[in-house]
C-alpha cells in the first residue's frame, strides 16, 4: 500500500496538484488519456516547468476549445487570482451537468466516484456561500473545462500511482480581497472557507489567494489532516503555481512511499499518528505486513428488500469499498433485519456514506476507525499450457506466495475447453515455480 503526504508550501490549487503527480512519475500520456473524452472542449493542454525562488515544479495550462458546454450564470470567483491558475475560460456548467458528464464518461468507476464526490463538496460550498439551492448554482469553478481536467486528473493520478491514503499539511490561506465575477470577494474565498471547516489552516499575513476552492475541495474530499507519516520514501513530486509569491516558493510537494510500522514505545517517533502503540515490528521475520487504518461503516436495515441490499452492496464495491458484507440482525418488534457493513479507506469514507444513503432506506450510518494488519500484495500473470492466468501475490512469513484468480481460471478454462480446476492446478504449479526462481531476488 502506498500513501502520500502533500506538503502545501505555497498553497494548493487543482493544477498544482496535477503537476505534483506528474512530477512524481505519473506519465503525461496517462493524464491525456484520462481526459481524452473532454477533447472537444480543449484547444490545448500543456505541461509547464515553473521556477519559484530558484526551485522547480510542474503545472498545467488548459486552453478551452471551440465546443463549450452550455453556459449559465456564474457565482464562482475568478480563477485568474489563484496561485495555481492555468487559464480561465468563460465556459461553465452547474453540478447536474457535471454529474451527467462524468457518469457518461469512460472513466474507471472508482475514479468517477471520487471525482463526483469532489464536485459535490465544491457545489455544496458554493451554494452555501451564495445562499442558493445547490441545483440552481452555476459557477466557473465546477463547470470550466480546466477544473474538470484538474479534478479528473488528480483522481486518476492518485489511482494510477497506487496512493491509497493521502495526508495533507496545514493549509496556508491569504488575506485581502480578489476581484470576482460579482465584484470583490474576501480571502479566503467564501467557498474555500466552507470547504476548510475541520481543517488546520495558517494565515499567511499577506494578501493574495493561496488555497483555491478547487484545491480545497480536492484535499478535503480525498485526504486527511494527519501528521506526516513515516514512510519508505519512493518518489517526490513538486507542483508549481503560475504566480510567484514574495515570502515562500509557490509549490506543493507530494511525498510518496510505503508506511513504516512502529514498535512499542518508539511508535510515536517512528510513525506519528500512524500505528497502534501495541504494534509489532513489520520487519520482524515472523511478522509480515504493515499497519494501516480503515474506516468501518454500518447501517441497520429493517425495511430494505433483498434486491435493494444487493444493489447497495454492489455500488459500495464500485465506489472503492475494500469489503462489503451483510449480517442477519434482530430488530425492534421482533422483525428480522440486516446489518450492512462496508470497510474502506479513510479517503473514500464520504463517497461510501453517500452510496449508503442514496441506495438504501437507512436514516443513519455509524462509523469507526480500525487498525488493519495488511500483507504486501502484487498482481501478476503466470504462463500455463492453457494460457496466461492472473495471480495475486502476497508476502507471507515464508516469502512470496501466489494464488490464481478464480475468474481468470474460469475464463481460460472456457477458452481451452477444460475444467477450471485443471487451469487452477496448472497456474498454482506455475506460481510456485516462479516463486522458487525469484526467491533470490525477493520479487515475484
Amino acid at each position: 500500500m502506498r500513501i502520500g503526504y502533500l506538503d502545501c508550501v505555497g498553497g494548493i490549487s487543482g493544477d498544482m496538484f496535477v503537476g505534483a503527480l506528474l512530477s512524481a512519475g505519473w506519465p503525461e500520456r496517462a493524464l491525456r488519456d484520462a481526459i481524452a473524452w473532454l477533447a472537444p472542449e480543449i484547444a490545448e493542454l500543456r505541461v509547464e516547468r515553473r521556477m519559484h525562488h530558484a526551485l522547480s515544479g510542474l503545472g498545467i495550462v488548459v486552453v478551452p476549445g471551440d465546443h463549450p458546454p452550455e453556459q449559465g450564470h456564474g457565482h464562482g470567483h475568478d480563477r485568474a487570482q489563484e496561485p495555481g491558475h492555468h487559464g480561465a475560460g468563460p465556459h461553465f456548467r452547474g453540478l447536474p451537468e457535471v454529474s451527467a458528464c462524468l457518469r457518461s464518461s469512460p472513466l474507471d468507476e472508482r475514479v468517477r466516484t471520487r471525482a463526483l464526490a469532489v464536485f459535490q463538496r465544491l457545489a455544496e460550498a458554493e451554494a452555501q456561500a451564495h445562499g442558493q439551492p445547490i441545483e440552481r448554482v452555476h459557477f466557473h469553478e465546477v463547470g470550466a473545462v480546466d477544473a474538470m481536467v484538474d479534478i479528473v486528473g488528480v483522481c486518476q493520478g492518485l489511482q494510477d500511482l497506487g496512493i491509497e491514503r493521502l495526508h495533507v499539511s496545514p493549509l496556508p490561506v491569504g488575506q485581502g480581497v480578489i476581484e470576482g465575477s460579482h465584484g470583490c470577494l474576501p480571502l479566503p474565498a467564501p467557498a474555500t472557507a466552507y470547504l476548510l471547516r475541520g481543517a488546520p489552516i495558517r494565515w499567511t499575513g499577506t494578501e493574495g489567494e493561496r488555497t483555491t476552492p478547487t484545491g480545497a475541495a480536492l484535499v478535503s474530499a480525498l485526504g486527511t489532516w494527519d501528521p506526516p507519516p513515516a514512510i519508505d520514501l519512493e518518489a517526490v513530486g513538486v507542483g508549481a503555481g503560475s504566480r510567484s509569491l514574495a515570502d515562500v516558493p509557490n509549490l506543493a510537494r507530494l511525498f510518496i512511499g510505503r508506511p513504516l510500522a512502529a514498535t512499542g514505545a518508539s511508535s510515536a517517533a517512528r510513525w506519528p499518528g500512524g500505528a497502534p502503540e501495541w504494534g509489532w515490528d513489520a520487519r520482524a521475520e515472523g511478522c509480515p505486513g504493515q499497519w494501516g487504518e480503515v474506516v468501518r461503516l454500518e447501517a441497520l436495515l429493517d425495511d430494505a428488500t433483498a434486491e435493494q441490499i444487493a444493489d447497495c452492496a454492489e455500488r459500495l464495491r464500485s465506489a472503492g469499498a475494500l469489503e462489503v458484507f451483510c449480517t442477519p440482525a434482530q430488530m425492534k418488534k421482533g422483525r428480522p433485519g440486516t446489518l450492512l457493513t462496508a470497510i474502506g479507506r479513510p479517503a473514500d469514507e464520504e463517497a461510501l456514506q453517500g452510496v449508503i444513503f442514496a441506495a438504501s432506506p437507512t436514516l443513519g450510518v455509524r462509523r469507526g476507525r480500525q487498525w488493519r494488519r495488511e500483507l504486501e500484495r502484487r498482481a501478476g500473470k503466470v504462463a500455463t499450457r492453457f494460457g496466461a492466468v492472473d495471480v495475486k501475490w502476497a508476502r507471507r512469513a515464508g516469502g512470496w506466495r501466489g494464488k490464481p484468480e478464480f475468474e481468470s481460471c474460469r475464463a481460460v478454462a472456457e477458452g481451452a475447453g477444460v475444467s477450471w480446476m485443471d487451469v487452477w492446478t496448472a497456474a498454482l504449479a506455475a506460481a510456485e515455480g516462479e516463486r522458487l526462481r525469484q526467491d533470490a531476488h525477493d520479487e515475484p
